[in-house]
């Protein structure tokens, strides 16, 4: 088997495959930055439509706490 080429061209070729590999998945993390970017954002927007509309429902009154009463000490015998 022979080699083709000579060594600078061969790095040449490594490094070449290396830049366009690391492009590649700088070109992917910033997708998926974007995504994530974009959901958070929508995520929010729908929390706060539900904060709307809770604090827009009327609330029902608390009415009477029931009242304790003490109980007479038992007297068993």
């Amino acid at each position: 088997m022979q080699k083709t080429g000579t060594a600078a061209e061969r790095k040449f070729f490594r490094d070449s495959d290396k830049k366009a590999a690391l492009s590649e998945a700088e070109k992917l993390r910033r997708a998926t930055l974007k995504k994530t970017e974009k959901l958070r954002a929508l995520r929010l927007e729908k929390e706060a439509a539900e904060r709307a509309e809770e604090a827009a429902k009327p609330k029902k009154p608390a009415g009477k706490k029931p009242v304790k009463t003490k109980l007479a000490a038992w007297q068993g015998g």
